[in-house]
């Protein structure tokens, strides 16, 4: 396991609580998993997918739930799709594996600048260790947000928890 990913989740263990929650079960008819954000964030949830973002909307996170079948493709479908997107994105080398709770977990990392402003740009699929249903979790953050929102953020994924 590449040491960035090791940090990345030896901080979300050891990240403490910061204020109230909200708890979402995901998806709503069928939860694989509960995934809580803090108080203050406004929450938007859809047919099978789930928006978040801080109150003063620096973090933003989508969630998508994914068949068995679309997981295989679903980081190189995600990073075609933000590279159209999100012109001159520039990712920091090959998905990492790993494993958060019940999940195998695989991260892609990058970085755009957005009218002048560098933005860090995450992917995560999360797949169950049982179950046929994978999601997807997208973060698109200005790096100078890291320091007020980066316990937030560590907070939000730590909290995912099977079903």
């Amino acid at each position: 396991m590449k040491t960035s990913l090791l940090c990345c989740l030896l901080a979300l263990v050891l990240t403490p609580a910061l204020c109230e929650d909200q708890v979402f079960n995901y998806p709503e008819k069928k939860p694989i998993f509960s995934i809580t954000f803090p108080e203050t964030w406004k929450i938007e949830t859809g047919d099978g997918s789930l928006s978040a973002s801080s109150k003063d909307e620096l973090v933003n996170m989508e969630l998508m739930a994914l068949d068995a079948d679309e997981a295989a493709t679903a980081l190189d479908d995600a990073k075609e799709s933000l590279e159209e997107e999100l012109k001159g994105i520039k990712w920091d080398g090959e998905p990492e594996k790993g494993e958060l709770k019940n999940f195998n977990v695989t991260v892609l990392n990058g970085s755009v600048s957005l009218e002048g402003v560098k933005m860090a740009v995450n992917c995560l699929v999360f797949a169950p260790k049982e179950g046929q249903t994978f999601f997807m979790l997208f973060n698109v953050v200005p790096f100078q947000s890291l320091k007020e929102h980066g316990d937030e953020i560590s907070k939000v994924v730590d909290s995912i928890k099977g079903k």
